[in-house]
């Protein structure tokens, strides 16, 4: 059933080319900088076709004869280069519409934002580099690239996403754009609709990765990321479907003989296969081992590339299986086929692929090899934290006994002080006391002194006495009155 999209890569890369450099770094800062690595690819609607009609809606994976595969969140990261780990992307229906929702003409009604409005906005920006830049390109590459409808329109309600845009990369898109893209292969199967959104870029360069049959050149090896640029985009293959075998006449006794040699050669080398997908194996038994005793804080990311290795290992049995019918078909080709130039071609058609699937399964113990080194590497970060941790818990510990060695000091300073303050108080009173004491013996003295006085008139009243008298008297009371004041 043919399809039809408003997914556009042309119209995103348009966008790309236009970009000055401080623009290109604003939105790598945003987390969406791989995204600017995407070259052209044309979209190859045969290929879409027959793969998303396999899709099973019931084990939201692709189902084939001899298994099924679906898409993971490594295979996004991987890909496209996008986050998977964080804080979710979910549109909630109750969400209050915000002022920067209206900002861009949304409303409760319609929260809907069209690619034409947005790229618009775009050609007015121009080459300013401001956070109002980084929001509206983002939504267009929502709405042509990794949310793309069925309507040419972004929701409005992405905008609280990047409204803060330092906290914009915390958010796992990788994810939000493959429940996206399953939201949409189940919908098309469900509905039998001929619209299909979501990113199709992606389920293209995923079939490259994982389905041999006409997928085109590979550009680079397993060090090109994202691994959306390591493949050819240019050249056109001829499509074959996956049930489909070509059926011809019965051979001659002569063409069997040496066909049967052929096989014998083919069973040697599948049996090659099959010790080297047991060191395969062996080395992914040692991966886990590894993973399960030193990467105990990374769960997400473990549980991860766990379920990665159980898709390596479903990959690696449908491979076994399609050797054996291979195998069987090839036995049986031998019955059937007539003209020995059309045999010779079907093996060796046959034995290129089964090279080609050898030469597969390298690269795929190469990217297992390469998770490892990174595994190994993220554990000793792990292992440098928890060591930095411990110094630093050392450190807290230490000033923590310090701290309580000051306040017991402290404490103790505080009692000497209040015994100081105790002790100043009695004798404070004690001076007190004295000073009343003193008061009193001077109004005694005081007394003494007025009536010496009244007797010295009553004296000098009567002077009767002679003169030598009264110097002697006087003599006695100037001694009197210094013992008096003394």
């Amino acid at each position: 059933m043919a399809f039809t999209t408003k997914f556009s890569l042309p119209s995103f890369l348009n966008q790309v080319n236009k970009l000055t450099e401080s623009q290109r770094s604003s939105i790598k800062r945003a987390g969406f900088g791989y995204l600017l690595q995407i070259p052209q690819h044309v979209l190859r609607r045969s290929q879409l076709i027959e793969l998303m009609d396999t899709w099973s809606i019931e084990k939201q994976a692709f189902v084939f004869p001899v298994g099924e595969i679906s898409i993971t969140l490594l295979d996004v990261a991987l890909i496209l280069g996008l986050r998977v780990i964080g804080e979710p992307v979910v549109l909630k229906e109750d969400a209050p519409l915000t002022s920067l929702e209206k900002s861009f003409d949304a409303s409760v009604s319609n929260r809907y934002i069209s690619v034409e409005s947005l790229k618009d906005r775009l050609e007015s920006i121009g080459e300013k580099d401001d956070e109002s830049f980084v929001r509206v390109f983002l939504l267009y590459c929502f709405g042509t690239l990794l949310f793309p409808s069925e309507n040419g329109k972004v929701d409005s309600r992405y905008l609280s996403f990047v409204q803060d845009l330092n906290n914009v990369s915390c958010f796992a898109w990788g994810t939000a754009v493959l429940q996206y893209l399953h939201d949409w292969l189940t919908k098309r199967k469900a509905e039998k609709i001929n619209k299909i959104g979501g990113c199709l870029i992606l389920l293209q360069i995923w079939y490259y990765e994982h389905i041999i049959t006409g997928r085109p050149k590979l550009l680079d090896g397993t060090s090109t990321f994202p691994r959306v640029c390591r493949w050819e985009s240019s050249r056109q293959y001829q499509i074959m479907k996956f049930e489909q075998v070509e059926h011809t006449q019965d051979e001659e006794s002569k063409v069997i003989d040496n066909l049967r040699g052929e096989v014998t050669e083919l069973k040697g080398i599948i049996e090659e296969e099959r010790k080297e997908k047991k060191v395969m194996k062996k080395l992914q038994d040692d991966n886990e081992e590894l993973w399960k005793r030193r990467v105990c804080d990374e769960e997400e990311l473990k549980k991860l590339v766990q379920y990665e290795n159980e898709e390596l290992m479903k990959n690696i049995q449908d491979e076994e299986e399609l050797k054996k019918i291979a195998q069987r078909k090839i036995e049986e080709l031998t019955k059937r086929f007539q003209d020995e130039e059309e045999l010779s071609k079907r093996v060796q058609f046959q034995y290129e692929e089964l090279m080609k699937r050898v030469h597969n399964e390298e690269e795929l113990r190469k990217i297992a090899q390469h998770d490892i080194e990174e595994l190994k590497k993220r554990v000793h970060d792990v292992e440098d934290l928890r060591k930095i941790v411990q110094y630093e818990n050392e450190d807290l510990r230490k000033k923590i006994q310090e701290e309580e060695q000051l306040r017991t000091k402290a404490q103790c300073e505080n009692e000497e002080l209040r015994k100081r303050v105790q002790n100043e108080q009695e004798v404070r009173k004690r001076l007190e006391n004295e000073i009343e004491e003193f008061r009193t013996r001077l109004d005694d003295e005081e007394k003494l002194r007025k009536e010496v006085q009244n007797e010295n008139e009553k004296l000098r009243e009567k002077s009767l006495l002679d003169d030598e008298c009264i110097l002697g008297f006087e003599t006695e009371m100037a001694e009197l009155a210094k013992v008096v004041d003394h």
